[in-house]
């Protein structure tokens, strides 16, 4: 009888070959194969998005139950206790079902539009808050903003209490929405957000639907919009939370209103430094050799094929910079997509990672494969990315139109935004030329400002009628007031080097690196998140033994087989009976990569996708969240054919029965088990079958 192995943590392909029953090659091994950790916090990213603050699937679990969620619960007294002791300014509304669901009171509160002219016109700023359940006074309000920008932060209300619940105790939740975006007099424009015109023109148009205002959407306007809130609601103290570019919000907050300050907490800011011109495409670029080393070197199925990571990273960037890759392939989602790769698209992949790292754990593996003549593993690659023009989803979780109207006036611009866009072309390319060399390195300048890469090209159609309201005032004072600030060491976005630059300007800041965490540390780390709820509770970062090591590594791939004697061998374990030889045990390897890569392909896809080689697979879940995927005709290798069920459990077990046919293998069935994208130690997948 196969007994279940769980070693509590991401299923390694170190094999173990067991005993198995009476059935002639029989066997139980844990096959050499593709695997992928992933955190109890994992983000699960839909794609990539090339703007500037990639927008993410948000910092929080996938799969959330409504069980683990705290609600704020207020009694009918409390309400209207929270209401009578409000400014009559505010107006108090419905709120939307889910908010309703947990908890939440929701108002609007006017303000001016231009801050120059107070007495013009208005607009609402929404927000939802949620009181906490102890008797007596709030210690706090705590304020939420993930930036974007152009992301709603009402839209994260179930992110914000799955993982700052805790502090519902003594402390309220406030989430608003920054002016431009969620219910704050939201902007749409309809070519940016869908992807229905080519980029310069879409752009354009929106600054000119938005004609003088296009300047006031600014961050140091949010600024005072978020303190006319606290403001209008009686909070003396709030505690603020900052993530990706919420970083800037957050700065722009502490340098005007640092008295009103009882705590700051920045998980991978952006602040001042990353404003000034080409500043995060450098930081983004030269992350990138160390985000993908990290990833590879730390997992022993892709160091075991790698160990010089960063020589074959120029070496592909090289190559692709000489021959840029064309061609055909899937998408996560199953459609066939005409794919130019060179060397801007490769520099997009790094800062904007698929699933849990899915796309950079791939990218040594599908070079390699290059190298050989088989360019099917990038051009799938290649396919994933999500192009600059796209369609962008729903408007009221984040609005393109409001990203650009904050991002591009934000920003410290090579040109002189008085002149004509032809003249502006010119001095974005006279300040390009004047970068040294190296400057984006092992990147070249021409790959770096491109119009997918570069950050500050992608501003050249926006307008700045008016000054707007910078991020800092003259002269800015920083708080010195208890503040945690937290990178993660794989972070392309916001790399480690540059959060360390702005946590340097308050005074009163705790730096903590991550390993193996990405972009916001609460989106794949436990630890992360507990630290900064029990700082935001204690004032303390207290004990960080618990981020000193990888949560979870997240495994890379050694190898793409194009046929299955290409493929590592599984081992076997030394207490099992096996009976199948070296070209077999190669062929449970690409059986169990097979499954696994329709795992992943899901985990950015919708559900349903296409084999890398061959077939096909489709996702359902049910009302737990256990997935089931079935495959159909999957290839991972040219010459192995999978067929057969995979069953991820909610509880991150993962158990599959595959039927493995074609020209490389003699046929026969196979189960697995183990565990899947589980935090805690490298672990095995337990194999049975017969082949």
């Amino acid at each position: 009888m196969i007994q279940r192995f769980s070693a509590g943590g991401p299923f390694f392909p170190f094999a173990l070959l067991t005993k198995g029953g009476p059935m002639k090659n029989l066997f139980l091994l844990a096959a050499f194969a593709l695997f992928m950790g992933h955190a109890t916090y994992a983000q699960v990213t839909a794609g990539l998005n090339t703007a500037p603050w990639p927008s993410k699937s948000r910092s929080f679990p996938p799969y959330p139950r409504k069980s683990q969620l705290r609600r704020s619960l207020p009694s009918l007294d409390q309400q209207a206790l929270r209401q009578a002791t409000a400014s009559s300014d505010i107006t108090w509304v419905e709120c939307p079902p889910e908010a309703q669901g947990l908890g939440a009171m929701c108002g609007t509160l006017p303000v001016p539009l231009d801050r120059r002219h107070p007495e013009g016109n208005k607009i609402n700023i929404y927000f939802e808050l949620y009181l906490h359940t102890n008797p007596g006074p709030a210690e706090s309000a705590f304020l939420g903003n993930d930036g974007g920008p152009g992301d709603a932060t009402t839209g994260l209300r179930a992110g914000a209490l799955f993982i700052f619940g805790q502090i519902l105790d003594v402390h309220d939740i406030l989430l608003i929405d920054d002016r431009g975006r969620g219910l704050s007099a939201i902007i749409n424009c309809e070519e940016l957000q869908h992807g229905t015109a080519p980029f310069a023109q879409a752009e354009k148009d929106c600054a000119s639907q938005l004609g003088n205002t296009a300047s006031m959407y600014a961050t140091g306007d949010i600024a005072m919009d978020t303190d006319a809130v606290r403001a209008a609601l009686g909070y003396d103290k709030v505690d603020y939370w900052g993530g990706s570019y919420g970083g800037e919000d957050v700065t722009a907050y502490a340098t005007r209103f640092g008295q009103n300050l009882r705590s700051i907490v920045l998980d991978s800011p952006g602040g001042t430094p990353l404003l000034r011109a080409f500043a995060r495409d450098r930081d983004s670029a030269r992350a990138t050799p160390r985000v993908v080393r990290l990833d590879c070197l730390r997992s022993p199925t892709c160091a075991a094929d790698h160990p010089a990571p960063d020589d074959e990273l120029k070496e592909l960037i090289h190559a692709i910079r000489t021959e840029p890759l064309h061609g055909h392939a899937y998408d996560a989602d199953g459609n066939l997509v005409n794919v130019r790769l060179d060397e801007s698209a490769l520099l997009n992949i790094a800062p904007n990672v698929t699933g849990n790292y899915v796309n950079v754990g791939e990218l040594h593996a599908a070079g390699n494969a290059l190298s050989h003549g088989d360019p099917a593993p990038l051009l799938r690659l290649g396919a994933e990315i999500v192009p600059l023009v796209s369609d962008n989803g729903d408007l009221t979780g984040y609005s393109q139109g409001a990203h650009y109207a904050t991002y591009c006036v934000d920003g410290y611009q090579p040109w002189d935004w008085s002149v004509p866009i032809p003249e502006r072309k010119e001095e974005f390319a006279e300040a390009v030329e004047h970068l040294p060399v190296d400057y984006f390195a092992p990147f070249s300048k021409a790959a770096a400002t491109s119009l997918e890469v570069s950050t500050q090209k992608q501003c050249l159609w926006w307008e700045k009628p008016t000054p707007s309201s910078p991020v800092t005032p003259p002269h800015p004072v920083y708080p010195n007031v208890p503040t945690l600030v937290m990178a993660g060491d794989l972070d392309g976005v916001t790399p480690a080097e540059g959060v360390r630059k702005v946590a340097a300007l308050f005074p009163g800041s705790t730096f903590v690196l991550v390993p193996e965490a990405g972009h916001e540390t609460i989106a794949w780390s436990q630890c992360a998140a507990n630290l900064q709820s029990q700082f935001i509770e204690t004032l303390e970062v207290g004990d960080i033994s618990c981020a000193q090591t990888p949560e979870t590594v997240w495994p890379a791939l050694g190898r793409f087989p194009l046929l299955a004697a290409d493929a590592r061998v599984a081992d076997v374990d030394s207490d099992g009976n096996n009976e199948i030889g070296i070209s077999e045990r190669k062929v449970v390897t690409v059986a169990v990569a097979t499954a696994l890569d329709a795992l992943k392909r899901d985990s950015i896809g919708d559900g349903t996708g296409a084999g890398l080689r061959a077939g096909t697979f489709e996702s359902s879940f049910d009302d737990n969240g256990n997935q089931t995927t079935t495959l159909a005709n999957c290839a991972f290798a040219k010459d192995v054919t999978v067929n057969g069920t995979v069953v991820w459990g909610a509880d991150l077990s993962f158990a599959a029965d595959l039927t493995v046919s074609g020209a490389g293998t003699a046929g026969g069935t196979l189960h697995v088990e183990g565990t899947w994208q589980a935090p805690g130690p490298v672990g095995n997948f337990k194999i049975s079958g017969t082949l």
